[in-house]
């Protein structure tokens, strides 16, 4: 037995063996894993880390399998979940604002209606991002002049084997981007909001959440933006001029909704996907002599 395996059932860890990483992705696109396990706590998971770091192993985390791309040859290295870090309370309340505490797995939409239901502002433009607060933490997620890190006060990560506290002011942090290492793992974040009037609040989210199921393929199978818009224009109007929206290569489609969304239309594959990437990418080189850089994070074997 392996000292994985041995690790595995000394800890009584949930482990999916040989999984079909497609099955837990927004996109429901991708290959095989050999292992896929969800440790219970910051402890195990460290210690989860430490086995894999000594036997020279690599590791991949995943929340709600948003934002990803996994090849079809699937991925080498152990997965881990962190679905059940979902601690999510209010830590500190004076005056007008609150301190908000949050684990990497808790929900970031679960996490929005929370706060705007409670008369919180400072989340409200965060309304119909999928996936978890570490992922958008990790990408700092945004939309309508809202970004999670500007809300941010710390973030508790695991770099190198150590638990850290790293404040807001210690990340290089920036468009699409948290500021973390790509080793980092985060861990959870204490959130800075402020009271608000709860009816302007939700008036503000349903405006927001509104115009969002009116311009992007909400409910189909996507992974959000595919590339990152270039400073001063957005990516999905390049794609739209360019004449690439209901564009197809197998069952993946450049949504007819916002062009910077591929939907999988039926069983798509991770080559498809990337084919359509390169496609688009040429044509907006072509027509605007911008090169589109990916969002979206491709894992898995060359």
């Amino acid at each position: 037995m392996s000292l994985l395996e041995e690790f595995i059932a000394e800890f009584k860890l949930q482990t999916f063996r040989s999984v079909m990483l497609r099955d837990y992705t927004s996109l429901r696109i991708g290959g095989i894993a050999e292992y896929l396990i969800i440790p219970d706590d910051t402890l195990t998971l460290k210690n989860l880390i430490d086995l894999l770091r000594e036997e020279k192993r690599g590791y991949l985390l995943i929340g709600s399998g948003t934002n990803m791309l996994i090849k079809d040859s699937g991925v080498e290295e152990v997965v881990i979940s962190l679905k059940r870090f979902q601690k999510h309370q209010i830590v500190k309340d004076e005056d007008d604002v609150v301190c908000y505490f949050a684990q990497a797995g808790v929900s970031l939409q679960s996490l929005v209606r929370e706060t705007i239901d409670k008369g919180f502002t400072g989340m409200e433009g965060l309304v119909g991002i999928p996936g978890t607060i570490g992922g958008a933490l990790f990408g700092n997620a945004g939309a309508y002049g809202y970004e999670i890190m500007d809300i941010v006060d710390r973030v508790t990560i695991m770099r190198d084997g150590l638990l850290r506290i790293v404040k807001k002011e210690e990340l290089d942090y920036g468009y699409r981007t948290g500021g973390f290492a790509k080793e980092d793992i985060i861990l959870g974040v204490h959130l800075l909001l402020k009271r608000g009037d709860p009816v302007e609040i939700k008036g503000r989210t349903d405006g927001f959440l509104k115009e969002k199921k009116k311009t992007q393929p909400i409910g189909e199978r996507s992974a959000g933006c595919v590339f990152k818009n270039p400073e001063g224009v957005s990516a999905g109007k390049l794609i739209e001029e360019s004449q690439c929206k209901g564009l197809r290569v197998g069952d993946v489609e450049v949504s007819r909704i916002h062009g910077n969304f591929f939907v999988n239309k039926g069983n798509a594959t991770a080559a498809d996907f990337i084919k359509l990437m390169d496609i688009v990418s040429e044509r907006v080189f072509k027509d605007h002599g911008i090169i589109l850089e990916p969002e979206i994070r491709i894992y898995g074997r060359d």
